[in-house]
Order: structure tokens, then sequence, then C-alpha cells
């Protein structure tokens, strides 16, 4: 059984917290099953999207799977379009956003 969404977004910002790292809510979803998507940036203009796999949202422990949306870091306007299709297909998207010049985004 999956964690709720806004549950699940209230416990990744505290362990954002606990690195100080600066993590804000850029676009809230639906508090229960809203699919999340997570901009780390690295650069002032280089960001790394991760976001929900294509097929099973979760592994064999339950927790969430996320995978990265480009290859490499993209550019801020690349991340907002691709963002703006998401939120066209599903307006019950979150998207949360982590500053780490490192890349962390403590995900599995």
């Amino acid at each position: 059984m999956s964690v709720k969404s806004g549950i699940w977004i209230s416990a990744y910002r505290k362990r954002c917290d606990l690195e100080a790292l600066p993590c804000v809510v850029v676009r809230k979803g639906a508090l229960d099953a809203g699919s999340i998507y997570i901009c780390i940036r690295i650069s002032d203009d280089e960001v790394w999207l991760m976001g929900p796999p294509a097929g099973p949202l979760l592994d064999d422990l339950g927790d969430r799977i996320f995978e990265p949306r480009f290859e490499t870091p993209v550019p801020q306007g690349q991340i907002d379009e691709y963002l703006a299709r998401q939120a066209g297909y599903d307006p019950d998207i979150w998207v949360l956003e982590v500053e780490d010049r490192h890349g962390r985004a403590f995900l599995r």
C-alpha cells in the first residue's frame, strides 16, 4: 500500500530540511494520489527532473519509484515545458524543487 502523496511530500521535505537543503512545493497536487515530480537544481539553469515511472509506481517494499525524465540536467525552460504538458494530462500533479549543487535527491 502506498503512502498518500501529501504525507510522502511532508516526509520528503523534512528529509531535505535535515540536510539543510531548500525544498519548496512549486505546484500542489491531489493530497491522496497526485503524481510527484522532483526538480533538483544543480546550477542556476541546470535541473534534473525525477518523476514516476511508466510502469509500477512502487517497488517490492512499497516505496515510490522515481526515474529521471532526461538523460542529463536540462535548462529550466525545458523542465517548465515538460511539466506543463504533464499538468495538461493530469492536473493533480505535485512539483517540488530541491536546490542541491551535488544533485542529491534522497530517492532510491
